[in-house]
């Protein structure tokens, strides 16, 4: 028996939460937002069930839940055996 691994989104979040990830090099004034964010499904109707993922973390894809702060993409998932 072989098992071949998929992805599983459990969650995504594009935004911020913190002034800390992703921060170097940012001026504070676009990390000061720390209460930003938006759940997309964006994610998981891309990546789910498949063996890699890539998906670009800008508000081109997301939208800008947040003007004027710098945002990064947070994922949850997990791997299955399929």
């Amino acid at each position: 028996m072989t098992c071949g691994f998929v992805i599983s989104i459990l969650s995504a979040d594009y935004g911020r939460h913190d002034t800390v990830t992703c921060s170097a090099g940012r001026p504070p004034s676009q990390l000061q937002d720390t209460s930003c964010s938006t759940i997309s499904d964006i994610v998981a109707s891309n990546c789910n069930g498949e063996n890699s993922c890539s998906i670009t973390a800008s508000n081109e894809v997301f939208g800008d839940p947040c003007v004027g702060t710098f945002k990064y993409l947070d994922v949850i998932y997990r791997c299955r055996c399929e």
